[in-house]
């Protein structure tokens, strides 16, 4: 479906919505022609400066010197304009030569920039913010420098370069653009690529806690706070109606302008959970507004924004609140920032969220300042495959033919991962211009930082994309390489990759460098085999198998994926294989264990023995022999845990395990996994305690041991607890007990305390084995 299509279908052509496209793209006007200079030529070219050049100016002249010196080997010189006298030179910014020659700097706005050639002189202008600065490297571009990464930077061999002989303006159409990369926050990368900076940003998303502190007023006011089932929840969200929350926010906000004055814009926007406030005086708000959330935030930050009308006052639409409310307009300081995290990716999204797409044009309607967060990420599995390339440019095309000037593309906040570097690059350029062909940017960019191997590369994107596409598989940003393990991850399609790269290595050995960039492209497939073949058993790609004898253990070849992957990540400044979680070396522990306990199989006495449960995990009593089958599961994988496994939701876990015999029994052990990110809304938590008790006939059981979690957690008061990925309880026993059965209690919190954010909602607990020596 087209976005034609779409607004066609949808009766919105009808309504009178005129589907034009935006007229002030951001284009160069190309002159008739260029002429050649050699650098030998250039080499005598003078960068020529107003006598009180502004540090953007100044800027923009050294840079232009530095890399000048790069092609024409000899340093060129700036003057201020009043030492110029005579001869071919570069007048940057806003020159005296410049003014008689009636450059026009109002048309340029803030980032724009404009090239004015006259004979051997050529005057590069600028807008009010860094325009003069983009113009400098759109002229670097233009010669044949490429910025690939902040450390890569490509100076073009050549012995003449272009400069136009007619005049050209560039002007942007977004006029606010970030991603978050954190390359890109190089202040260079960021100039280079002509992206905004967040300094114009006082606050930035999910402040409510911020503006109005919990632990300020938590005890004191909980009335502040949201009503949830007839209970206030300090930290959730603030109660929207309550005109001492307002009057505390704009005071609040007011020190904190006063001690920023120069940053434009201030986000009053929810916290990041769905927790708003059910109170009597909010829902009569939500209703008032259109029977939505959105309805009391709205109106919540028009009072704020009215407080302060020199000031841009940002909000979320996000989640719970992105569905538009009625019967109210934005105040025209209110900035609108929408977020579609619902949204799939394998297509555009006006053709997987239909939805957004209707809420998004009713946003419109009564907001006139629009800044769309899109989602080029996917946050559980960082250094997956996420092939969604395809649709970055229509997307972007789609928002701004509907009048967005403000795009925040999120991507990886961490160092490293799929396809990292090509993902900055290509988002950078189509943000700049959206009309630019993002597949020749995407060959650019492929042949310039893989050299011989970018081909094959090439090919190894479309092959995913096609299979993607023809298999039908709904990309989603929360997905895992398991999800897609009979689509685009395919066994014959990981085969096509894996020979694709084999290739790509190969026209490149020879240059270290190169080869390495190569291996670290590949590493999304390493880490899909890993994650897939952990989720399977005796299967060609699976982790695990058995011997003839029944017994588990750990495939050669699949351990032997493990440990340069991890290397390899190191080696690319990887941080964080998962939003939030597990580092490399995080990565590394948890197989460490998986593979030491599978090798001291022969030790465990309970390994197949009898489970009889007295309650039952999710999926019932056919889940039980994984407790004693000799796989051990991945701690790395907690945030959607693999089939090693085994859970209790909202009950605690009681058992008895039969070791089939009378034996002597030194120790017991379970590990729990636990939650290593936002521990104050997830619900995986450690039980309280585990007791082991013992018997040999099976009806009296002594020797009853309790071991008690010993990490408290509430991360208000305990940090820390996020940083513990399992627990081990464990009971070493002084002298050995002679015992059949084993009677196993696991006590679960079974609900989420009163710190939760999801307080009241029933809490879970996980554990892979029972082992006993």
């Amino acid at each position: 479906m087209t976005r034609f299509d779409f607004l066609r279908n949808s009766g919105l052509i009808a309504a009178g919505f005129s589907f034009l496209p935006h007229t002030t793209w951001a284009t160069i006007n190309k002159p008739q022609g260029s002429k050649q200079v050699s650098t030998r030529e250039l080499a005598e070219y003078q960068i020529v400066v107003p006598d009180q050049a502004s540090a953007v100016e100044q800027q923009a002249a050294e840079k232009l010197q530095q890399y000048l010196a790069k092609i024409a080997h000899k340093n060129p010189v700036i003057r201020k304009e009043g030492d110029y006298r005579s001869g071919p030179a570069f007048f940057i910014g806003q020159t005296r030569y410049a003014k008689t020659q009636k450059v026009d700097f109002k048309q340029l706005k803030e980032d724009g920039f404009a090239y004015y050639p006259a004979g051997k002189k050529l005057i590069v202008a600028g807008g009010s913010g860094k325009g003069v600065l983009y113009g400098i490297y759109g002229l670097l571009e233009l010669w044949g420098f490429r910025m690939y990464k902040s450390t890569v930077i490509q100076v073009p061999t050549t012995s003449s370069v272009s400069l136009p002989t007619k005049e050209v303006v560039v002007v942007p159409v977004v006029g606010y653009r970030t991603t978050s990369y954190p390359d890109t926050l190089k202040p260079e990368y960021t100039d280079w690529h002509k992206l905004s900076s967040r300094d114009a940003w006082g606050l930035f998303v999910h402040t409510f806690n911020e503006l109005l502190p919990p632990d300020q007023y938590g005890k004191t006011h909980p009335e502040y706070f949201s009503l949830i089932d007839g209970h206030r929840q300090p930290g959730a969200q603030l109660c929207l109606s309550n005109p001492e929350v307002l009057q505390i926010v704009i005071t609040n906000l007011r020190t904190k302008i006063a001690a920023n004055p120069s940053a434009t814009y201030w986000s009053v926007s929810q916290n990041d959970n769905d927790q708003y406030c059910r109170c009597g005086p909010c829902t009569t708000l939500n209703t008032k507004y259109g029977n939505v959330p959105s309805g009391s935030i709205l109106y919540f930050v028009n009072g704020v924004a009215k407080a302060f009308p020199d000031k841009t006052i940002s909000t979320l639409a996000y989640w719970y609140s992105r569905t538009p409310p009625q019967n109210i307009q934005a105040e025209p300081n209110v900035n609108i920032m929408l977020c579609n995290i619902e949204s799939r990716r394998h297509a555009p999204v006006y053709e997987t969220d239909p939805r957004f797409t209707q809420e998004f044009l009713a946003w419109n309607k009564i907001a006139s300042n629009i800044l769309i967060w899109d989602y080029d990420i996917q946050f559980t599995n960082l250094v997956s495959p996420f092939p969604n390339l395809h649709t970055i440019k229509p997307n972007i095309k789609f928002f701004t033919e509907h009048h967005v000037n403000s795009l925040y593309m999120q991507t990886n906040g961490q160092v490293g991962g799929e396809m990292a570097a090509l993902r900055a690059y290509l988002i950078a350029e189509l943000m700049w211009n959206p009309e630019a062909d993002d597949n020749a940017i995407i060959n650019e960019f492929l042949n310039g930082y893989y050299g011989a191997a970018g081909p094959y590369i090439r090919q190894y994107i479309d092959k995913m994309r096609e299979s993607l596409l023809a298999t039908g598989f709904k990309l989603d940003i929360f997905g895992s390489p398991e999800a897609a393990k009979d689509a685009y991850l395919s066994v014959d399609m990981l085969k096509v990759y894996q020979s694709l790269f084999d290739q790509a290595e190969k026209a490149v050995q020879t240059n270290p460098e190169l080869l390495t960039r190569v291996k670290i492209a590949r590493l999304p497939i390493v880490y899909a085999e890993i994650q897939i073949g952990r989720n399977e058993v005796d299967t060609p790609r699976s982790m695990f198998a058995h011997t003839p004898d029944g017994k588990p253990f750990v495939k050669p070849e699949m351990k032997a994926l493990v440990y340069p992957f991890v290397s390899l990540c190191k080696e690319d400044g990887v941080t964080k294989v998962r939003e939030r979680s597990t580092t490399p070396d995080d990565y590394q522990a948890s197989y460490d264990r998986v593979f030491r306990n599978m090798d001291e199989i022969s030790r465990n006495k309970s390994f197949k023995k009898t489970i009889t449960p007295v309650t039952l995990p999710e999926g019932g009593e056919a889940v039980l022999p994984k407790l004693t089958d000799g796989i051990f599961g991945s701690w790395e994988s907690w945030s959607s845990p693999d089939i090693h496994w085994v859970y209790y939701k909202g009950k605690h876990m009681d058992f008895v395990l039969d070791l089939g015999e009378v034996t002597d029994v030194q120790s017991i052990s379970m590990d729990f996994l636990n939650a290593q990110a936002q521990p104050e809304w997830n619900i995986m938590v450690l039980p309280t305690y585990v007791t082991y008790a013992l018997s040999a006939n099976g009806k009296d059981f002594d020797n009853e041991i309790k071991i008690v979690n010993p990490n408290n957690p509430n991360p208000k008061e305990n940090p820390d607890i996020a940083k513990v990925p399992l627990q081990s309880f464990r009971a070493a026993l002084s002298t050995p007990v002679k015992a059949r059965y084993i009677k196993v209690h696991g006590e679960s919190m079974l609900h989420m305390p009163s710190w939760h954010i999801l307080a009241g909602h029933v809490a879970e607990i996980y554990t892979d084995q029972i082992v006993v020596t």
